[in-house]
């Protein structure tokens, strides 16, 4: 069997051709890897150059928003000082206590009558009250039936209107036993032949849910007589007589105000507000025998 030989003939090597390739293949792997540093560095500036951009404009809205609520503090200065200053609490509003005057009670239980009176004013009882009350000579009766009897008086101090033509005024009970209801509600004067046409007819008043008569005598031309008013009331069988009378003096020659009568006899009204009736504590046989009078003092 023959022996044959492999001869290389179909496409023999240059040498100088593979060398050629080989620094090719070298040249495109260094500049391969150029490239991919040059890549990678850009890539590491982009990612430095991006995180920088997020960073600082994150950064920038907190910078900008943050004087927003720092500005108004800043320029408004009044909360600053609300705050600042304590609070206090209001104090509790005081309630005004009115201390009224002290008073004594008046008590006549022979006649059922009793009345309070201010402890500063005078009492007068028995036959005082006919001889001189309040420095206007006797206390006069306004009964159309004879048998009227004086109980007592209570007489305003002089001081009591400082300033003012004030003189006198003082608070009269009288009792008549021997009249009817019907003459109760009549009165002696002022006297007229048509006393409905005249300003002090009898009227009909109310006080401390009392029904009383009642007529007003404005006195004479005299501008020192006291003006008088006069109130009746019917029960127990007995006519009760309440006056209040007032005296003045000339205000034009003495350069002194006029007191004001309303309020004056507003307060002998106060006292015959506090009148209280009772039975009779005696038989009315033994009504000519003196009073028994008790006089209690106390306050309202």
């Amino acid at each position: 069997m023959a022996n044959f030989t492999q001869l290389h003939i179909g496409n023999p090597q240059d040498p100088k051709k593979t060398q050629n390739t080989k620094n090719s293949l070298s040249k495109e792997k260094a500049l391969f890897g150029a490239g991919l540093i040059a890549a990678t560095a850009v890539s590491g500036v982009f990612l430095l150059i991006t995180n920088g951009c997020s960073k600082s404009s994150s950064k920038a809205p907190s910078a900008i928003s943050a004087p927003v609520p720092v500005s108004p503090e800043v320029n408004s200065p009044a909360p600053v000082a609300a705050a600042v200053q304590p609070v206090v609490a209001p104090k509790p509003a005081r309630k005004r206590v009115q201390h009224k005057a002290p008073t004594s009670t008046f008590t006549d239980p022979t006649n059922g009558v009793s009345f309070k009176y201010p402890k500063s004013y005078i009492l007068k009882t028995g036959d005082e009250p006919q001889l001189n009350v309040a420095g206007l000579g006797p206390m006069k009766t306004d009964f159309v039936q004879p048998g009227g009897l004086t109980v007592a008086a209570i007489e305003l101090p002089r001081s009591s209107y400082p300033g003012t033509d004030f003189t006198s005024a003082y608070f009269g009970v009288s009792v008549n036993s021997t009249m009817s209801k019907e003459q109760c509600e009549v009165f002696a004067f002022p006297k007229s032949e048509h006393p409905e046409n005249e300003p002090n007819s009898v009227s009909k008043v109310k006080i401390a849910g009392t029904e009383y008569s009642m007529v007003e005598d404005q006195g004479g031309d005299d501008k020192e007589e006291a003006r008088v008013k006069y109130f009746h009331h019917f029960e127990n069988g007995n006519c009760y007589e309440f006056s209040m009378g007032l005296g003045t003096t000339d205000a034009t020659v003495a350069g002194l105000k006029p007191v004001n009568r309303s309020l004056v006899f507003g307060r002998m009204e106060q006292m015959l507000a506090s009148v209280k009736l009772q039975p009779l504590a005696i038989p009315e046989v033994a009504k000519d025998s003196p009073a028994h009078v008790i006089v209690e003092g106390g306050k309202e």
